[in-house]
């Protein structure tokens, strides 16, 4: 199996060179392959792109909704990677395209040979089973349903009132929650689950909503055995 780093979002550029240099050196490779799936944000960025290049990695981008896109295409680019990563943006419109091009079944075998999966909000939500996005009419929140390779929902940014609304959604689900607050991030690595805090923010927190136990929330900080068990 591969490794997902599953980010709330809010790490600063110096973490993003940090995490970089950790996660080209799992790939065990001097010139691993980096590729960005910007679907999210309607192929208009280039996710972390510059970065990897700058560290040496062999960089290409996955536009999935350009119109001489191919599932052959979509298929070459990501059995090429050793690290793949999807930024922040529009959950829903992503599931969407990723579905229509089959996207989903290649990035599941990426895993499984060992590739390294990570992002930032929407680029954390699309591993789950499920994300929780203000994807919906006028930014009303939506379930939606992901690439199924962490077999929970997921709820980024976890701080403040307006996240805070998954609180009244949660039983909605009728899964568990890995919520993420900024700073903060969900590791799937070896079939066991970690959780990673930024230095510069060591009081954030991640959260898990249990759906044995009425979704009651629990401080995965404070609850190490949780995670042992998930």
């Amino acid at each position: 199996m591969g490794v997902i780093v599953a980010m709330g979002g809010g790490f600063d550029d110096e973490y993003a060179w940090d995490l970089a240099e950790k996660l080209i050196k799992k790939t065990g490779k001097k010139k691993p392959a980096f590729l960005t799936i910007p679907t999210t944000g309607y192929d208009t960025g280039c996710g972390e792109l510059s970065i990897y290049s700058k560290m040496g990695c062999d960089t290409d981008i996955l536009c999935v909704t350009h119109p001489g896109i191919t599932e052959e295409i979509i298929k070459d680019k990501i059995e090429k990677a050793d690290l793949i990563n999807v930024p922040g943006g529009n959950l829903k419109f992503c599931m969407e395209h990723w579905r229509k091009h089959n996207a989903i079944k290649y990035l599941k075998e990426a895993f499984d040979r060992g590739a390294i999966l990570f992002g930032s909000s929407s680029g954390s939500m699309c591993w789950f089973r499920q994300g929780f996005d203000d994807c919906g009419p006028r930014g009303s929140f939506e379930f939606i349903d992901c690439c199924d390779i962490i077999p929970y929902n997921n709820v980024p940014h976890y701080e403040g009132d307006f996240w805070h609304q998954f609180d009244s959604y949660a039983s909605m689900t009728q899964l568990s929650t890995i919520a993420c607050e900024n700073d903060t991030a969900l590791v799937y690595e070896n079939g066991k689950y970690s959780i990673m805090i930024c230095d510069k923010k060591p009081d954030a927190r991640v959260w898990f909503f249990d759906a044995g136990e009425g979704y009651r929330r629990y401080d995965l900080t404070a609850h190490p055995e949780i995670l042992e068990r998930l």
